[in-house]
């Protein structure tokens, strides 16, 4: 690792942190702004894709642009420091800031930048000592561009947009206030204010500024810059030449004499707002030496106390800290969406379908008392059709598409339904299936093949023929989901790819192409729809559901042949012709018939997949491509093989366990990599494949072609240790963290997006493989589910989970605080066993061969510690 740890709160250290191109992210606690910063002070900050103070940055910006940065000049005697660049500098990181330490012409130099977690601004800290035996003289100089307007004026009218800033200067700063936001389909007048504020000392002011780049570069450039290396001087006074100018905050600090270990101190306050009473009202809250230092230890206390519901110790320092960000990544993506770090330049803001169910799963452990609201809206995104809006903002608005393309993703109905399914069981709320909710309306029809040119409606809520919105139970948005996709085959009688899966380079196979292995996935979830449905029962005996939705109940009344895949799509068409205008009626179903209904379904899909799609080189065919070609198995004279296809096939419970057995051995002939030692994502394909997706346009080893992607392993991970191979599982998780911690990886303590051929971690912080990793350590690993409110306990650990001969876990259960012990024997076999388990000093027995606690029991049982003890 490039890192070293330096205490137990996650604070990490690198040396020369310049050498790798990283970033790191800042925030407060409900994401009203956004960061990226880099040990050369570069990166940019912004509230949304339309409002950026820093200019926005990409990956290469963070290495080479010096628009992006925040600059600091520090003259002395003749020579100049910049503090953007190197001087065999120290960073460190922490929760959530970072500081860069740098020693040069007698001065220690340090830099801190964090995001107090209840203000919306950015604050940079300068620290300066004179760590020489001499006197030395300084003059300071700050330089941070302002760009103050949309990510899109980067290139479009970029310099036309300019010409709308106006610029007031004031005591302590710079004030930019654009005239107008320019948008050809509609100018509007601004209200943002974009605004640096600075001191040094005791709130001593600058003595003057450069406002804008041309008055800050004079006849020289951002490498030499005129106001620093001419005898220019500042001003203080607003000139109207600066109107219509890229702005910039110069503050000029007065000339200090430092003597040998003396120090000062320079502070900045950057942010963005609409009220100057509020910019004015921070900055008094943040306009003293003190004032600053409390608001960073504030900070610092925040994020470690909001991750403190859920604490993993394996008495492995490095492996315990490693989890602390890697526990903190889901509440990155609930506040930056899949946008606003350099490698997520694709993004607009918000999140996608996917990421909001799937960092749910880590969100339930640590917002537990949040996780019902925010399922419950979530699934307002739900169409009629069983597609879904694909993205959802910060502000909690749906969006049918950030590139405004309809187009529909066949996984999409996964997901919500894990999720649900996890929160049901952890909080025994059964209720929450009929609860009644809105769906979501726009003008794609019938899976993005028709469209509503006519739609008139100012919102986005569905409406029956009577113009009334239409509601239904969560049940009934399940099951919308779920069912149509049954019926949503193409000729394999598999479920159609449309315009892509979980694996968005697969997009290039909409008219007929076919996911073998999400219809895994679909397969399982109807079987465990039933399960809930049973549990259900028990409290009601019957459900309402939309009339139309009876069409595809067709066992209830006039089943059709499952076998012949024109059947199913005759069937769908039926339905999503009806519901183009739905009548809003609803029908009484008993549970039992539906019961019966879903299983007839199920069982079709698992028989039917199970017999088609298992190769007789030892592993399952995942895709049909554009042309109806089986994509996997032998091509010419190479192996094809994807991993996606192989995790859903086991998770779901169609592959046997000697399926298994002989998969597993073909994952690791295939795609596992002896000297990285990981899994990639599929073999070479050898090139370009149009017929399938823009993957294979990738260089292999990179992205969705070849790569190492994390979250697809760590589902593997989950999937083995689901069915028992726990060994192997082992083996598939550990390899993240091999990867992760490696040198070769040259990233901080994070889960990336994938590594590549060089074992490079790519793709920051924003992934959904950290959730799934915190859920299956937790539930998998260590065993510790949920059972309709009632804890089981069923480790899957080995000897290798242990660096002493204990692991302790604490988690939070309705505001009460869970401990659980695992102790482990000396042991020669491959996994533990578990030989006791005691809940204080009651003993534990087993339930159905589970070892469970009632959860009545353990609220109420004073001592709430749990010991399972391992031979």
């Amino acid at each position: 690792m490039i890192y070293k740890f330096k205490d137990k709160n996650g604070t990490f250290t690198v040396e020369n942190p310049q050498k790798y191109n990283l970033y790191f992210p800042l925030t407060n606690s409900n994401g009203t702004i956004l960061s990226a910063i880099s040990p050369n002070l570069a990166g940019d900050i912004k509230e949304d894709n339309d409002h950026f103070l820093l200019q926005p940055a990409s990956i290469e910006d963070v290495r080479n642009n010096l628009l992006c940065r925040r600059e600091f000049f520090i003259k002395t005697g003749k020579k100049t420091i910049r503090c953007s660049y190197p001087y065999k500098d120290t960073a460190e990181y922490g929760l959530l800031y970072q500081k860069v330490t740098k020693n040069t012409e007698g001065l220690r130099i340090e830099i801190i930048n964090f995001i107090p977690q209840d203000f919306k601004v950015e604050v940079m800290q300068v620290d300066i000592k004179n760590v020489s035996d001499k006197e030395l003289t300084i003059t300071a100089t700050s330089f941070i561009p302002i760009f103050a307007r949309a990510e899109k004026n980067l290139r479009d009218h970029r310099h036309v947009t300019s010409l709308l800033n106006r610029i007031e200067l004031d005591k302590y700063g710079i004030f930019v206030k654009p005239t107008m936001v320019f948008d050809e389909r509609g100018h509007k007048v601004n209200k943002t204010i974009y605004f640096v504020l600075g001191y040094e000392g005791e709130k001593n002011a600058p003595i003057g500024q450069f406002p804008t780049l041309d008055y800050f570069c004079q006849d020289g450039n951002l490498i030499s810059p005129g106001a620093i290396e001419e005898d220019i001087k500042p001003i203080n006074e607003k000139r109207v030449e600066f109107d219509g100018k890229e702005a910039c905050a110069g503050l000029r600090f007065k000339e200090k004499v430092l003597k040998p270990g003396q120090k000062t101190a320079f502070f900045f306050i950057m942010g963005i707002s609409d009220d100057i009473k509020n910019i004015r009202n921070t900055f008094s809250k943040l306009d003293s030496p003190q004032k600053i230092k409390n608001a960073f230890e504030d900070t610092k206390d925040y994020w470690l106390k909001y991750l403190s519901n859920l604490n993993f110790d394996f008495k492995n320092d490095s492996y315990n800290n490693w989890l602390i960000w890697v526990k903190l990544q889901p509440t990155l993506r609930k506040l930056f969406g899949c946008s606003y770090l350099p490698h997520f330049d694709y993004g607009k803001g918000g999140r996608g379908w996917r990421d909001l169910w799937q960092d749910a799963l880590a969100l339930l452990l640590t917002e537990n008392s949040k996780a019902k609201e925010l399922i419950l809206h979530n699934f307002k995104g739900v169409r009629i059709d069983g597609s879904n809006a694909t993205v959802i903002t910060n502000g909690g608005e749906f969006i049918p598409d950030r590139n405004r393309i309809s187009r529909v993703w066949m996984d999409h109905g996964i997901w919500p339904y894990l999720t649900l399914s996890s929160y049901i069981h952890k909080n025994a709320d059964l209720e929450i299936l009929l609860e009644e909710l809105t769906y979501f309306r726009d003008c794609q029809l019938k899976r993005a093949k028709d469209i509503d040119s006519g739609l008139k409606q100012k919102d986005s809520l569905l409406r029956a023929r009577n113009g009334k919105v239409y509601t239904g139970s969560v049940l009934e948005h399940i099951l919308i989901q779920t069912i149509v996709q049954f019926f949503n085959v193409g000729s394999h009688n598999i479920i159609r790819l449309e315009n892509a899966d979980w694996n968005d380079g697969l997009d290039m196979a909409a008219e007929n192409g076919e996911s073998v292995a999400f219809s895994f996935m679909y397969a399982h979830n109807l079987s465990d729809i039933c399960r809930l449905l049973n549990k259900l029962r028990t409290k009601v005996k019957s459900v309402l559901l939309l009339k139309e939705l009876k069409i595809l109940l067709d066992r209830l009344d006039k089943p059709i042949n499952y076998a012949d895949y024109r059947d199913k799509q005759k069937k769908l068409e039926e339905y999503l012709e009806r519901t183009k205008n739905i009548s809003g009626e609803k029908v009484k179903i008993d549970i039992d018939k539906l019961i019966y209904d879903l299983e007839e379904k199920s069982k079709h899909m698992n028989d039917w997949l199970g017999a088609n799609e298992w190769l007789s080189f030892g592993f399952f065919n995942g895709y049909y491509d554009n042309k109806g070609k089986q994509v996997e198995g032998r091509h010419n004279k190479t192996v094809r093989m994807m991993l996606t296809s192989q995790v859903f096939a086991i998770m779901s419970g169609v592959a046997s366990n000697g399926q298994i057995k002989n998969t597993w051995a073909s994952i690791k002939k295939y795609l596992y990599d002896k000297e990285l030692k990981g899994f990639r994502l599929n073999t070479d394909f050898g090139g370009l494949y149009l017929d399938l997706g823009r993957a294979f346009g990738f260089s292999y080893g990179d992205k969705e072609n070849g790569a190492f992607f994390s979250h697809m392993v760590v589902m593997l991970a989950n999937a083995l240790y689901r069915r028992g191979f726990i060994k192997e599982g082992f083996e598939a998780i550990n390899s993240i963290y091999s990867m992760a911690t490696n040198e070769r990886a040259k990233i901080y303590p994070v889960i990336p997006e994938y590594f590549n051929n060089s074992g490079q971690g790519l793709y920051l912080y924003l992934t959904g493989s950290s959730s799934w990793y915190i859920h299956t350590l937790l539930e998998e690993t260590l065993g510790i589910k949920f059972n309709y409110g009632d804890l089981v306990i069923d480790p899957k650990l080995v000897p290798q989970n242990f660096s002493g001969n204990t692991i302790e876990i604490q988690f939070s259960l309705s505001g009460k605080i869970i401990k659980v012990i695992f102790i482990a024997a000396k042991t020669y076999k491959p996994f533990y066993e578990v030989k006791d388990i005691f809940l204080g000093k009651t003993k534990v027995t087993k339930e159905n061969a589970k070892f469970t606690i009632r959860r009545r029991e353990l609220l109420k049982n004073q001592d709430k510690t749990i010991k399972v003890y391992l031979h």
